[in-house]
């Protein structure tokens, strides 16, 4: 489809949403401003002083068309009343999105991308409210334009169902100019976060940090260079970002299990909501401050099913308290998921060659034990290993200055090779015959992938990487044309063929017919395929006849997760 280019002085609101495994956040600016970005911090039922909002949707059981009951800090407050036994909350279900997991089902008969879309929407209307309330009757929501985070390490699928999700949450609507809704890379929010930071660390042109953006659900991580130039600082990516879902969502898995094993047989008369009640209290209290040295005491609620326990001591029961020794959090609740961490850095530092810090952000990246275990195995190599100011906050910040200010990030590596499919001419002993087409210009071999872009490349933001292509008339019916665009996750050369393993199909760009009834068979039309790779999101776009047909590439999220 053809589109106008975008003003972005339409929209003088910059709104960052952080839609996170557990919790989620906002952050918005006034972009003719540039100066202050501020938070969203109360949220309804807020029941602790924290800046963001729990990630949960409530049902009722009974309710077959599966309709939001509440969300957030409402529907973890509903679960623990009596109640709570005729609903299902939804949790993590961020995770079903990487597509590395084998997730189990949802606990709700409903697609991933609903469950998104159904809390974005009434998280969407919250966050306007409050915002509307600062900048009064002057602006409406058509003003804004939105900054919408996703982790490096997801899928162009994956990324696609978060932009599906925000049409279907009314954030934009799909007429709107997809420029409207921006796809941001967590570690690189946080990086322009962590950027202004730069400073008081002494870093400067040259060189490098990385970021241990460490969620709930996911760690991402990249490291940057820095280069200092006539218009301010400016970032490139030295690195392909790369992370795995090994939040701290698995850190309390880790300590679900071991609860679990500490009551043995017990739990069986347990009620269903004491096990993840006693996760909760956790990791509200026990996960941030565990330092791998001290003991913990996780209190035990006055319920009638701890009493009824005959031996309580040897549990580690005394006065009311699970004791949990230093020794057996660490190996068996935080190691697991923490040495997951440290092969992820020396990952990207084994990338990078020479990197001065690690910028540790995100909820799980204040962790006390985390920033112990990275400093002890890489402080030597880095030099600086830090937790900057509001590690929670750094993404959704760091969303709202992308937004600000898009150019701070100067170049990106590519994560997949992408290209179109074209016929080629066969090559005898190299092509097989079944590709094999003879056409009215010659025999060719179809199926072929023409890699416009190489894994691994280096690219400029805004840079365009453009083909020449060529239609041929072969029939006297006049019918649409396609360019089909592909992608493959392998490593080394580019494929082939468009059916070798691994190589995704992307998207179809429509073409209408570029010939008329006048035309000779055989007649050719000159046109030109480009694909951007500026931001998170893939653009490509066809030039013919001085017509440019383009797209956002999207996928069938449904039918894929």
């Amino acid at each position: 489809m053809q589109q106008r280019p975008f003003d972005v002085k339409e929209f003088p609101i910059v709104v960052a949403i952080d839609f996170g495994t557990t919790f989620s956040g906002c952050s918005y600016a006034y972009a003719p401003d540039e100066k202050e970005v501020y938070d969203v911090t109360k949220w309804p039922r807020q029941s602790i002083q924290y800046c963001k909002t729990p990630t949960l949707n409530l049902y009722k059981k009974a309710d077959p068309e599966h309709k939001l009951v509440a969300w957030g800090w409402n529907a973890k407050l509903e679960m623990q009343k009596p109640t709570a036994r005729h609903h299902i909350l939804l949790q993590q279900y961020k995770l079903h999105l990487d597509e590395s997991l084998h997730n189990a089902p949802l606990a709700v008969e409903i697609h991933v991308l609903d469950a998104i879309a159904q809390y974005l929407e009434v998280f969407h209307d919250y966050v306007v409210s409050e915002i509307m309330r600062g900048f009064g009757k002057s602006f409406q929501q058509d003003h804004f334009r939105y900054c919408l985070t996703v982790p490096a390490m997801w899928s162009d699928r994956a990324k696609s169902v978060m932009r599906q999700a925000a049409i279907r949450a009314n954030l934009i609507k799909e007429t709107d100019h997809p420029e409207r809704l921006m796809l941001v890379s967590e570690p690189e929010a946080a990086a322009l976060y962590c950027e202004r930071k730069c400073d008081q660390f002494e870093l400067g042109h040259g060189d490098r940090f990385m970021i241990c953006d460490a969620g709930g659900g996911t760690v991402d991580l990249i490291v940057f260079e820095i280069e200092k130039t006539s218009v301010g600082r400016r970032l490139s990516e030295v690195t392909k970002g790369h992370g795995a879902s090994c939040g701290s969502v698995f850190v309390d898995r880790n300590m679900k299990v071991l609860l679990e094993e500490r009551f043995g047989h017990h739990v069986i008369n347990f009620p269903a909501t004491i096990i993840p009640s006693l996760v909760d209290t956790f990791a509200d209290t026990i996960k941030p401050q565990f330092d791998g040295v001290d003991d913990h005491f996780l209190p035990l609620p006055a319920k009638s099913c701890f009493e009824d326990i005959p031996d309580p001591e040897a549990l580690g029961i005394d006065d009311g308290c699970m004791i949990l020794r230093a020794d057996e959090l660490r190996d068996k609740v935080f190691e697991p998921v923490v040495r997951d961490i440290l092969a992820l850095i020396d990952n990207q530092l084994n990338q990078a060659r020479t990197c001065s810090a690690i910028f540790m952000v995100g909820g799980f990246g204040s962790s006390s034990y985390l920033h112990t275990r990275v400093e002890q195995e890489f402080g030597r190599r880095v030099g600086c290993v830090s937790v900057p100011p509001r590690p929670e906050l750094a993404v959704v910040r760091g969303a709202a200055y992308v937004g600000l200010n898009p150019r701070v990030v100067t170049a990106r590596i590519t994560r997949r090779c992408y290209g179109i499919e074209m016929r080629r001419p066969f090559e005898e002993g190299i092509d097989p015959y079944e590709k094999r087409k003879v056409g009215v210009d010659g025999i060719f071999c179809f199926d072929r992938f023409w890699p416009l872009v190489v894994k691994g490349q280096r690219l400029n933001v805004d840079e365009c990487v453009s083909k020449d292509i060529t239609f041929t008339k072969w029939q006297d019916r006049l019918e649409d044309s396609n360019v089909t665009l592909y992608s493959s996750e392998a490593d080394g050369a580019p494929p082939r063929y468009i059916t070798d393993y691994g190589v995704s199909k992307l998207a179809n760009i429509r073409i209408p017919c570029p010939f008329t009834h006048t035309n000779p068979i055989g007649t050719e039309v000159k046109a030109m395929v480009s694909m951007f790779f500026g931001q998170s999101e893939i653009k490509a776009e066809v030039k013919i006849h001085n017509n440019v047909y383009s797209t956002t590439l999207q996928f069938d999220a449904v039918d894929t997760f």
